[in-house]
């Protein structure tokens, strides 16, 4: 018999896991035996960035994928699952990103590193995946959200722009003043003290919160941006970012499926195999990624059906 849960009370299989063990983004050791999937490199400007690629069976358009940990922690391998059902799910090529993390590498070289890779992405797409299109879709979780997203608004109406975008409790201002961040400030995994320190570790002068490219929410157009899956947490300090970006998106005319999970905590992607709420949430967030790839190719590859 499944146990019903109130709004906004913690799913009581996520609840029990974090009195009781330390669950970390991702503890699957990936396979070097898997013939889908290959590290490779992408060489930028006076740097270069570690890459992982998963083969899908579509080839019209490459996801890039950007990783959560607050802008400091995280790689290829904390978020290999994600990456994996990404690809297992929408059917389409995924690049994993491992862009330089802070506070080694501070603001704005993250959001630096995740325009340029995207547009070399675009620009070799057919050379990654035989056959793949040039066309870009991004997606990413929490300070990957971040960057999915400001990589969106600086290539927006360029040949890189992305055709659609997955957010997933995307971290788009860290403002402290929503409710959010006292109401969920601790007993819920991330702590509103946690999202400070990240913060600080990433930003080097306060001014640079207000910097659009650090808080993309702030961005004047959002209104360029394509359309987006947007899944939030119901039970996590930066709830108030996904809301007010919702809003926002939605004053701006962007096309939103948009899921606000209330039972379950920040970066729920990581308790899917404990949870039985947060794999349905997964599941869910990916199909609703898969199915708007699916009506923009269907739009792209039969305009005529939008005379009638």
């Amino acid at each position: 018999m499944t146990h019903a849960v109130a709004a906004h009370e913690l799913d009581p299989q996520i609840a029990e896991a974090l009195r009781t063990v330390e669950v970390k983004a991702d503890e699957r050791t990936p396979s070097t035996a898997d013939p889908l999937v290959r590290d490779d490199i992408a060489p930028l400007r006076c740097r270069s960035l570690p890459i992982r690629l998963y083969q899908g069976p579509r080839d019209d358009c490459v996801i890039v994928f950007f990783h959560g940990g607050g802008f400091v922690k995280g790689d290829l391998d904390s978020h290999d699952s994600q990456a994996r059902m990404l690809c297992e799910v929408t059917g389409r090529p995924v690049v994993s990103v491992q862009y330089r993390l802070a506070p080694e590498h501070r603001f704005p070289g993250a959001y630096e590193d995740a325009v340029e890779v995207v547009r070399w992405v675009h620009e070799h797409a057919g050379t990654l995946f035989a056959g793949a299109a040039a066309r870009i879709a991004v997606a990413g979780s929490s300070a990957g959200a971040n960057l999915a997203l400001g990589a969106a608004l600086a290539l927006a109406s360029s040949p890189s722009a992305p055709v659609a975008q997955l957010l997933v409790c995307p971290f788009t201002s860290g403002d402290p003043t929503l409710p959010s961040r006292t109401e969920f400030s601790e007993g819920f995994g991330l702590t509103s003290r946690a999202v400070e320190w990240f913060i600080e570790a990433y930003v080097s002068d306060p001014a640079q919160r207000q910097d659009p490219r650090f808080a993309p929410v702030l961005a004047e157009n959002l209104g360029v941006l394509p359309p987006t899956v947007l899944f939030s947490s119901g039970l996590d300090p930066l709830r108030g970012d996904a809301r007010v970006l919702l809003q926002r998106l939605r004053a701006s005319g962007v096309h939103v499926h948009a899921s606000e999970e209330p039972t379950l905590p920040h970066g729920y992607f990581k308790y899917a195999g404990l949870s039985e709420a947060a794999k349905d949430a997964v599941v869910r967030m990916n199909t609703a990624f898969r199915d708007l790839l699916d009506d923009w190719y269907a739009d792209v590859a039969h305009p005529e059906e939008e005379l009638k």
